[in-house]
């Protein structure tokens, strides 16, 4: 599986392709395809195996009805966190009940790796269900990497837990270090 695993992502690196949509392996089972989530009509989607409700647009992006349009905003850890914060009790702030929801917050890494489809990568979320995964701006997004920050801290000192979108995997680093982008997710009411 591994071999098979390491393979599929030197193709996936090589490939012309690698510039458009999801790169994905076709033999492989989907973990996480477009029927396990709900479409609430209103930028939200609802996972059913979680029950846990998600933005589809990252923060900074709009939700038109049908994609994610602009580029995220990427923020240090503590100013995503605040930001969350901010959207929950600042009424205010453009999303502030967003889709109805006041809970809005920073998903934890558990959370933000039940996103993961395993078969595709760049990216490795569903871009039916979470459009514009890989948009962005800045050098790591130029070189072909997004990273979402998670509200989970990392067991080394100053260390924040991310997940990698380009590839599913997840990483660490420090808090102060690097501006990451912010999908947030609420508890289904």
């Amino acid at each position: 599986m591994r071999l098979h695993r390491v393979t599929f992502a030197m193709l996936a690196l090589l490939s012309p392709l690698a510039q458009g949509a999801a790169i994905c392996d076709d033999t492989m089972d989907r973990t996480a395809p477009s029927a396990r989530y709900i479409d609430n009509g209103n930028g939200t989607v609802t996972d059913q195996h979680t029950d846990l409700v998600w933005m589809r647009c990252r923060l900074g992006q709009t939700w038109n009805g049908i994609t994610c349009l602009g580029e995220p905003t990427p923020y240090y850890w503590q100013q995503g966190l605040q930001m969350a914060e901010r959207i929950r009790s600042d009424s205010s702030h453009a999303l502030y009940h967003f889709g109805g929801i006041n809970r809005w917050r920073l998903p934890d890494i558990k959370e933000l790796t039940t996103l993961v489809e395993h078969a595709c990568m760049k990216p490795s979320l569903n871009d039916t269900i979470f459009p514009r995964a890989m948009a962005g701006e800045g050098k790591e997004v130029r070189d072909g990497y997004v990273y979402l920050m998670s509200a989970t801290v990392a067991p080394f000192n100053g260390q924040m837990v991310y997940l990698d979108v380009t590839t599913g995997d997840i990483g660490y680093r420090q808090f102060a270090a690097y501006q990451d982008q912010v999908l947030l997710v609420a508890s289904k009411p």
